[in-house]
């Protein structure tokens, strides 16, 4: 196990980029993999509880699935991808498993973290809460595949490549799925321009 620091491992893993990382962690280094943990796993949790429908506790699972597999599977990453993408694909992965296991709930709400809304008008405030709910409502009615390209491409900034390799199609069909997510979000959110 290496340290961090040291003969073995000159540059602080804070320094590394994600392909040495995971090149480090598939060696067993538990500081990379550690680093992976930090630089990844805000995104993964947030990715999943979205397509959750809010379900903290289900995404946490599926997360905690997704990183140890990734532990597990590290050894065969050969970085034709970005790390991010692999990742983002085992936890698409465990979420379609979790989703399968559980029965719908209707009506469910779920949490969109959005920008902080103005602290001191009350008006304003308000505003921004009605427009998390409805854009919640929203995304809530997109068809799986939408709801998750929209979300990679949306909050955390995946290109059309990075999109379709983690929903392992093609980009063509992602740049589909966004267009109708867009549209049925841009009719369903009209009254917020």
């Amino acid at each position: 196990m290496h340290s961090g620091k040291g003969e073995d491992n000159p540059e602080p893993v804070s320094r590394v980029n994600d392909q040495d990382l995971a090149r480090r962690a598939a060696l067993g280094d538990r500081f990379a993999f550690a680093e992976i943990f930090h630089r990844h796993a805000a995104a993964m949790f947030r990715y999943a509880v979205h397509m959750l429908d809010g379900d903290v506790g289900q995404a946490e699972d599926a997360v905690q699935e997704a990183l140890t597999q990734a532990w597990v599977h590290l050894p065969r990453f050969r970085g034709d991808s970005a790390l991010q993408t692999w990742l983002f694909r085992i936890t698409a992965n465990c979420v379609l498993s979790a989703r399968r296991r559980r029965r719908p709930i209707v009506g469910e709400d779920w949490v969109l973290t959005l920008p902080a809304g103005p602290d001191t008008d009350p008006v304003a405030r308000a505003q921004h809460e009605e427009l998390r709910v409805a854009l919640e409502a929203a995304l809530g009615e997109l068809p799986w595949r939408q709801r998750a390209s929209w979300l990679l491409r949306e909050l955390e900034g995946l290109s059309y490549e990075e999109i379709a390799d983690t929903l392992n199609t093609s980009p063509t069909v992602i740049r589909g799925q966004l267009h109708r997510a867009r549209g049925t979000l841009a009719v369903r959110m009209a009254q917020w321009r």
